[in-house]
């Protein structure tokens, strides 16, 4: 396991001007790239008849787009404003103010769990909220979670920040892990692993302008996360040729799916 560091305020403070500086998400995903293809085949697998809960559910992508049709999903975030952002939209949209470190619903409450970019957001108390997640979810429910992987691509992000920090600046940022540290700590909360996937979602080549597709040459997070992080012609062949010769080193994110045994 290897902490990554930026120079900013610390976890909480890194996500609440990260979700203040961005408008409501509309709710539309792409389901041919990270998360919208995850998280569809797990809602597509499972047929929830239960409630879904979306753990880390941000500005409310995945969240608006699922309860806009009819799935019966919860979003959880430990960031009041963005909730509040969310329920001004829409006051019909389930919402839990909380942390995945201690979940504010009763056992075996869950038919599935998305989770996207939260778990390597926490600085300590990894293992305990797996296991609080598996607390939630009923048996041969469905996990789709994400984790920062501890690898090339990763190490070279990093570097970059890291050269642009000045000195004593850096705080707790993300945790990084292997794949074989993912597996380990899903499966020991009490999981059983169906399939890890490697994502490139941001790849660190997305930071040169040069190689980003022209509507999102400007930088527009919004945009960018509901579209995808997409690249033009030669940042699409590089990327693809990074990919096709080293998913496990050139992707940025592993995504586990699980079923609670």
């Amino acid at each position: 396991m290897r902490i990554s560091y930026r120079a900013h305020g610390g976890s909480h403070d890194y996500w609440q001007r990260r979700w203040d500086g961005v408008a409501v998400d509309s709710g539309a995903i792409n389901r041919d790239r990270y998360p919208g293809l995850y998280a569809e085949r797990v809602i597509a697998a499972q047929r929830p008849t239960g409630p879904v809960l979306e753990a880390g559910c941000g500005a409310g992508r995945v969240l608006r787009y699922y309860h806009d049709r009819g799935i019966d999903i919860v979003g959880l975030d430990f960031i009041a404003s963005v909730l509040a952002a969310i329920r001004d939209e829409d006051t019909s949209i389930r919402l839990a103010a909380g942390d995945i470190g201690l979940l504010p619903f009763p056992d075996q409450t869950f038919s599935a769990v998305l989770a996207f970019g939260l778990y390597h957001g926490l600085e300590f108390g990894l293992e305990a909220a797996m296991a609080d997640t598996r607390r939630i979810m009923k048996t041969d429910a469905l996990l789709c979670a994400s984790m920062r992987l501890d690898n090339l691509q990763n190490r070279v992000t990093d570097r970059m920040a890291a050269h642009a920090m000045g000195p004593g600046e850096g705080r707790f940022h993300k945790l990084n892990l292997t794949s074989g540290e993912f597996k380990a700590l899903v499966g020991g909360a009490g999981f059983e692993i169906l399939r890890l996937d490697y994502v490139e979602n941001m790849s660190f080549l997305y930071k040169f302008p040069y190689l980003r597709h022209a509507s999102q040459r400007v930088f527009n997070e919004n945009a960018a996360r509901g579209e995808g992080y997409r690249f033009n012609l030669l940042g699409h062949a590089a990327q693809r040729t990074a990919m096709a010769l080293m998913p496990g080193q050139m992707a940025n994110l592993a995504v586990i799916t699980a079923r609670a045994v």
